[in-house]
């Protein structure tokens, strides 16, 4: 069975740090896709802004992304939180992280040299307006009355 969840934020976190290998602050607010009680994916918000906030992304597995989480993953920073644009920040030699986020959405809006532990920093964005994700049909937008 899947299910979205935000309970156990503690351990979401753990799992978020474990699959990107990057420590996070402590505000960091999860969104974990659970598959037959365990922890596939968790999608984290940190760096919040009055306009801003920055996600990441974790999996353990090929096959997490679900309608459910990826409407629940733009629905609470820009309708919960009531931001304009979300941020990501992405080695520049992570290829895959980089499509995946293209795919999502996001577009390429800075690029710094050497700015990463690994490389290259780039930056993503992607505006409210852009998000495809809030008008998907599923179960938890059809629970939220959307």
């Amino acid at each position: 069975m899947r299910r979205v969840t935000t309970e156990n934020q503690p351990l979401l976190a753990e799992v978020l740090a474990r699959t990107t290998h990057c420590h996070y602050p402590s505000n960091l607010q999860c969104i974990g896709q659970e598959v037959d009680g365990e922890i596939v994916a968790v999608i984290g918000y940190s760096n919040f802004l009055p306009k801003a906030c920055e996600i990441h992304v974790g999996s353990i597995c090929g096959n997490w992304a679900t309608k459910d989480l990826l409407w629940a993953a733009f629905d609470y920073p820009f309708n919960k939180l009531g931001v304009k644009v979300i941020l990501g920040q992405v080695c520049g030699d992570n290829k895959e992280a980089i499509r995946l986020n293209r795919h999502l959405g996001f577009e390429i809006v800075a690029e710094i040299s050497d700015a990463h532990q690994y490389g290259d920093l780039v930056i993503m964005a992607m505006k409210r307006e852009q998000c495809r994700w809030l008008n998907i049909n599923c179960y938890l937008r059809k629970l939220k009355g959307v």
